[in-house]
């Protein structure tokens, strides 16, 4: 099990003059770097920018030099769960948390064509394409929903709660149905699940958002995170233009 106090520890007895705070730094701005090339980001640091430009080449470098490095990570279980974790009793307060102040996307790479330095793993699309991974955080974030339902009272509609996405198929541009507890409005949820953590992007379909504007007072989307080991969710409510940065990532052409 990692340890973020252990790893510091053993960095300090081999940087001499650095103190706690600034190997923490470090680590953050490592993170920021992992990010800005669409990779995960250090357990337990949140990525922050204002790095040098050496660090980002070290890096990469230290990625070229450990080319199955990723390879291993990508294929670890914790990003690639066969069940989700045992849930025990469900506290929707530990579960449930604010969005992030920021997600840090990957940095435009310029002109790949010319620098001829591909994207390594796309660990973003991976979880998009990963129909198991989705499969499982849909069916958590149904227990949440009917738990909730019945918490307030409402077993009713808890009994309602309906995985669309399973009964009805996809392309709805939502995965779940469900209801607000006063007044019995519906809510249309899309699940987006990741074994990574809360400040890592994620892909949505043009029709997801199509959905999320022409259905802004219902549409919510639950953000499932660390979904290998402990799960936690945050929530995104009305169209996704208002809530997030999107950037088209590729284009159906016709002739």
């Amino acid at each position: 099990m990692y340890s973020k106090a252990e790893h510091r520890r053993s960095l300090a007895t081999k940087l001499s003059g650095r103190s706690d705070g600034s190997i923490e730094f470090k680590h953050s701005n490592i993170s920021a770097v992992l990010t800005g090339l669409g990779l995960p980001y250090v357990e337990g640091y949140k990525p922050r920018g204002n790095y040098q430009s050496l660090l980002a080449q070290e890096v990469e470098a230290f990625l070229d030099r450990n080319s199955t490095f990723l390879e291993r990570l990508a294929a670890a279980p914790t990003l690639n769960p066969d069940q989700a974790p045992a849930s025990g009793v469900i506290d929707l307060d530990s579960i449930i948390e604010g969005p992030p102040a920021e997600i840090i996307g990957p940095t435009d790479s310029g002109k790949p064509w010319l620098s001829r330095k591909g994207r390594k793993i796309d660990f973003a699309q991976r979880d998009a394409l990963n129909r198991q991974l989705g499969k499982l955080g849909e069916e958590f974030v149904v227990l949440l929903e009917r738990h909730r339902l019945i918490l307030a009272g409402r077993d009713d509609l808890a009994r309602k709660v309906m995985w669309a996405a399973v009964k009805i198929g996809d392309g709805l541009g939502f995965d779940l149905l469900s209801f607000d507890d006063r007044d019995e409005s519906e809510k249309l949820i899309e699940v987006k699940t990741t074994g990574l953590g809360k400040f890592f992007p994620f892909y949505v379909t043009a029709n997801e958002v199509r959905c999320s504007e022409d259905m802004a007072e219902a549409f919510h989307l639950f953000r499932v995170f660390d979904f290998g080991r402990t799960p936690r969710v945050y929530i995104l409510t009305g169209p996704l233009k208002a809530n997030c940065r999107l950037e088209p990532t590729q284009y159906r052409a016709t002739i």
